[in-house]
C-alpha cells in the first residue's frame, strides 16, 4: 500500500518532458588564481572569507595541523599547496596560513 502511495501518478507528479533542461556550468578553478596574498586582504570579500573558514568545523584541527606539522618542515608553503595537500580551497588555505604567521 506504502508503496503504491509513493509510486502512483496523481496529479502532482510532473513528467519527464516538464523538468527544466538542466545546464551544466563551466566554473573556473580557483587552483588557476594568481595568488598575492596582499591583493586579497583588501579585497572587500576578504573578510566574509576569513568568517567563512573560522566558521568551518574543521578550522581548528587544520590550523593546529598546519602549524605542527606542515610548517615546521616546509616553513614557505604556499596557499596552493597547502590547499591541494590537505583537500580543501585554495581561500581556505589562505586564511590559515595568513592566521598562522600573523601570530
Amino acid at each position: 500500500m506504502k508503496q503504491e502511495r509513493l509510486t502512483k501518478p496523481n496529479k502532482d507528479t510532473i513528467s519527464d518532458a516538464e523538468l527544466p533542461e538542466h545546464v551544466e556550468r563551466d566554473y573556473p578553478s580557483t587552483m588557476d588564481i594568481n595568488i598575492d596574498s596582499t591583493d586579497f586582504k583588501t579585497h572587500p570579500l576578504w573578510k566574509i572569507l576569513v568568517e567563512t573558514t573560522h566558521r568551518s568545523p574543521l578550522y581548528a584541527n587544520l590550523t593546529g595541523y598546519v602549524r605542527e606539522s606542515v610548517l615546521p618542515v616546509e616553513p614557505e608553503i604556499g596557499p596552493r599547496e597547502l590547499a591541494t595537500r590537505l583537500a580543501i580551497s585554495v581561500g581556505e588555505a589562505m586564511v590559515i596560513l595568513d592566521d598562522i604567521r600573523s601570530e
